[in-house]
C-alpha cells in the first residue's frame, strides 16, 4: 500500500498463475513505466529470507529513482518477522515491493502482518459469468471469428484454467487462418483430442530459429494427436509476430505498442521476442513463410505430415539448425 512519504507494498495472492502474472505486469507498469533495466530486482522465496528481501528493498540505487523488488514463490519465505514489522511501519520511499504467493500460510505471524499492511490483489481462478466474459474479451482482442456458441463450447471443454484456455485459443488462432467464422462444431473438432503440449513452445522455437527443437516439438505434438495444419498455422503465426515486431522496432514504437503483440500475461517474453527479431531478415521471413505454405499444401493433398513439417522447418531455420543442435540427439 502507498504510505505518506513511503513506498508501495503489494501482495498478489492466489493459485491462478495467469492472473498473477497479469497483475504483476500491471503493477510494474505503474511503478516503473516502460523501461525497467536496473530498476527491477527479482528474488525467489525458496532461495531468500525475509531479511534478504527487506535488505533489497532498502538498498538505494544510483541509477534509478524508482525501483521494484519482486518476490516470486513468496510462500516459501522464512525467518523472523521483526524486520518485516519495522519495514511495514516505514517502507522505502522509492521502491515498490511485490510478493507473489499462491497459497500463503495466513496463520504465520509474518503473513498476518504483511496481508494487513499490503495492497492485496487476488489471483483466484475465475468462474461462471466472469470466466466467460474474460474469455470473450480475449477472443475479441485476438479478432478470432468465434461466435457465442463456439466460445461457450471452449469454456465448457477446457474449464476454468485461464492459462490452458489461452493455450487452446492459440490452437484456434492457428486453425482460424483464412476462415470467416468458427462455430461450436469446429471448436469441438480442434479441441477434441484433449490437452497436449503448449503451442507457444513451438512458436518460440521457430521465432528463435531453433530448427532442431522446433522439429522435436512438432513431431511430439503430432504423436499427441495434433493436426499438422494447426502446427503449421502456429509456426506461421509466430513468423507474423516477428514481422510485426520488426515493423514496430523500425518505427521506434513504444514498449506498450510492442506488448500489444503478446498475450497480456506474457509480457515477460518481450525481451526474447525483441532478440529473436535480430535473427531474421525480410528475405528470411519471406522464404520461411513460403516453406510453411508449401508444407500446408503438401499435407492437405495427402503428403506425409512429418516429412512436410521437417522440410518446412529445415528451410525456415537453416542457420539455427546446426548452431543449436543438442548433444546426443
Amino acid at each position: 500500500m502507498a504510505r505518506d512519504g513511503g513506498g508501495r507494498i503489494v501482495a498478489i495472492v492466489g493459485p491462478d498463475s495467469f492472473l498473477a502474472e497479469e497483475a504483476l505486469e500491471s503493477v510494474l507498469r505503474e511503478a516503473l513505466g516502460a523501461e525497467r533495466g536496473e530498476s527491477l530486482q527479482v528474488l525467489r522465496g525458496d532461495e531468500a529470507t525475509w531479511a534478504r528481501v527487506l535488505d533489497a528493498a532498502r538498498t538505494r540505487s544510483l541509477f534509478a529513482s524508482q525501483r521494484a523488488v519482486v518476490v516470486r514463490n513468496a510462500d516459501a519465505l522464512k525467518g523472523p518477522e521483526d524486520e518485516l514489522r519495522a519495514y511495514l511501519g516505514d517502507p522505502g520511499p522509492d521502491v515498490t515491493l511485490i510478493f507473489l504467493a499462491g497459497k500463503p500460510d495466513r496463520r504465520r505471524a509474518a503473513w498476518k502482518l504483511l496481508l494487513e499492511a499490503a495492497e492485496t490483489i487476488p489471483a483466484e481462478p475465475l468462474k461462471g459469468a466472469r470466466l466467460r466474459a474474460r474469455v470473450a474479451d480475449e477472443v475479441r482482442r485476438r479478432r478470432l471469428p468465434l461466435d457465442a456458441e463456439a466460445t461457450s463450447e471452449l469454456v465448457e471443454r477446457v474449464g476454468q484454467d485461464l492459462r490452458r484456455l489461452m493455450g487452446e485459443l492459440d490452437k484456434l488462432e492457428a486453425f482460424a487462418q483464412g476462415r470467416k467464422q468458427l462455430g461450436a462444431e469446429e471448436v469441438a473438432a480442434v479441441l477434441g483430442r484433449g490437452f497436449t503440449r503448449p503451442f507457444w513452445q513451438l512458436g518460440d522455437a521457430v521465432a528463435e530459429r531453433r530448427a532442431g527443437e522446433a522439429l522435436d516439438l512438432a513431431l511430439a505434438l503430432l504423436e499427441d494427436g495434433e493436426q499438422a495444419p494447426l502446427l503449421i498455422g502456429a509456426a506461421y503465426q509466430s513468423l507474423r509476430r516477428i514481422r510485426a515486431m520488426k515493423a514496430l522496432r523500425d518505427a521506434r514504437a513504444s514498449r506498450e505498442e510492442k506488448l500489444a503483440l503478446l498475450p497480456r500475461n506474457m509480457a515477460f517474453k518481450l525481451p526474447d521476442l525483441e532478440r529473436a527479431v535480430e535473427r531474421w531478415t525480410e528475405a528470411d521471413l519471406v522464404g520461411a513463410r513460403r516453406a510453411l505454405l508449401a508444407a500446408d499444401r503438401s499435407v492437405k493433398t495427402g503428403g506425409s505430415a512429418a516429412v512436410a513439417l521437417a522440410a518446412a522447418l529445415a528451410q525456415a531455420c537453416p542457420r539455427a539448425s546446426a548452431r543449436t543442435a543438442r548433444p546426443g540427439r
